[in-house]
């Protein structure tokens, strides 16, 4: 069962890029939850509000529940695996307040990428160490030790898929949910993050099927994007797209997804304002509909 969403803009025109916050500012929550379902969206992303705002934060809540708008996900995009250790201390500590958040809020996961073993972005900087035995032990660590100092009861941490670490194949990920082995660990899909060559860009319809097959029952959340390889070309290069001018195998993420007992954000990201947006959503929907999915 699928729950469509995405950005909501209240009189911004400027959309969120990697690393960047989705959730529009929470002045006004039944306003911004009525702005969401006024776009047709079921689910959000965590409008920005501080942990220590325990006022806005139930407010925001109840807003969201009263128009049966999913929270989706509580993002926090810093480096997890900094090597530097005051840095790398701070940002895991706001991770565990992000999972907080997230409980608080009624979302269904808090969100990051595991990182790279460099100093400040993991998002754009790479090492080879983020293949190694060690990443996947730190990535099982961090895992547990952010799970274990919240207790969640409702809200899921989990990575969201990376080419660059070790999150970066679905036997991967079925292998770090073995070694995690935490009931509130769950799997943040993007499907995208997931093609990282020429065969994978072609056959993204049966990555998704074993995304499924492996790990369908622990998935939390998943992002709707698109990607296209440059053509032509001797050396690949992959580029996140409109949704619709790609080769992603959008009606297969959508069958796969709807085939699921538990309820599934989808949700739009990365695109540059509220315009792109509406097309991108209007040719998610055109697929749905063809494929007698509701969103």
């Amino acid at each position: 069962m699928i729950r469509f969403g995405g950005p909501v803009f209240m009189g911004t025109s400027k959309g969120a890029g990697a690393g960047e916050s989705h959730g529009a500012r929470a002045d006004d929550p039944a306003a911004l939850a009525k702005a969401h379902k006024a776009k047709g969206f079921r689910a959000a992303y965590a409008p920005r509000v501080a942990l220590a705002d325990t006022d806005r934060i139930r407010e925001i809540r109840q807003a969201f529940a009263a128009e049966d708008i999913m929270i989706a996900e509580v993002g926090y995009w810093e480096n997890l695996l900094d090597t530097e250790p005051d840095e790398r201390e701070k940002t895991r500590q706001a991770m565990v307040d992000a999972l907080v958040l997230a409980e608080e809020l009624g979302a269904r996961c808090a969100v990051n990428i595991l990182g790279s073993y460099c100093h400040g972005n993991g998002n754009f900087s790479h090492a080879p160490e983020n293949f190694s035995e060690n990443a996947f032990d730190d990535a099982v660590e961090i895992a547990r030790t952010t799970i274990d100092s919240v207790k969640p009861k409702s809200a899921f941490f989990s990575y969201e898929i990376f080419p660059f670490n070790v999150v970066d194949s679905p036997e991967q990920i079925e292998k770090l949910l073995r070694a995690v082995d935490r009931q509130q660990f769950g799997v943040h899909l993007d499907l995208v993050n997931l093609i990282n060559c020429p065969r994978a860009y072609w056959t993204s319809g049966d990555i998704m099927r074993e995304c499924i097959e492996r790990f369908g029952d622990r998935i939390v959340s998943a992002h709707a994007k698109d990607v296209a390889m440059r053509e032509p070309a001797i050396s690949v290069i992959l580029r996140e797209v409109l949704v619709g001018e790609g080769n992603l195998d959008i009606a297969a993420n959508l069958r796969e997804l709807d085939k699921l007992p538990q309820e599934v954000p989808y949700m739009m990201e990365h695109l540059p304002d509220e315009a792109t947006y509406d097309l991108a959503a209007k040719h998610i929907r055109k697929v749905a509909a063809e494929e007698g999915i509701t969103i």
